[in-house]
């Protein structure tokens, strides 16, 4: 296979997307870290420290641990049953989840919280780019499994 052929293939994208998704998050953390305050149309650019799960819910102790640990194989062995099976959707969503997740937990390990930035005017909460990438990647498996055709239909009937 020349380089051409591997340009065209869909996985190299998706790997190339959640990488270039990975290093703004993590960009966008380090200016963040500095201080710095920057305001953009209704979006509001600062640091916000982040000891809860996602949209800073409170859950803290070693069953937290546990829990995040057992999520985390479960993605990790998904991703690459994936990879096998070759089915670029599940890739798409499970790198997503993979990578946003390894970002908020390398803040979580090096900090004790994470780093979150984004505060929109019209949305309560603080989130950053990893948050979307993981919440973009669950909702597109969640619609994945309800469009499927032959699951509606099962569910439908009842069988």
């Amino acid at each position: 296979m020349d380089f051409k052929d591997f340009l065209k293939r869909p996985v190299f994208w998706v790997n190339t997307l959640t990488l270039t998704f990975f290093i703004l998050d993590r960009t966008l953390r380090k200016i963040a870290l500095s201080g710095t305050v920057k305001k953009f149309l209704f979006f509001k650019l600062f640091l916000f420290k982040n000891s809860g799960i996602a949209l800073s819910l409170s859950f803290r102790g070693l069953f937290f641990y546990f829990l995040l640990v057992i999520v985390f194989y479960i993605v990790v062995f998904s991703l690459i049953k994936s990879y096998r099976e070759g089915n670029k959707i599940n890739i798409l969503c499970f790198n997503l989840i993979f990578i946003g997740a390894s970002s908020n937990l390398l803040d979580r390990l090096k900090y004790g919280w994470v780093i979150d930035y984004f505060n929109c005017s019209f949305f309560s909460s603080v989130f950053n780019i990893a948050d979307l990438m993981i919440l973009s990647g669950t909702i597109i498996l969640i619609g994945k499994i309800f469009l499927d055709p032959y699951r509606v239909k099962r569910f439908l009937i009842g069988w």
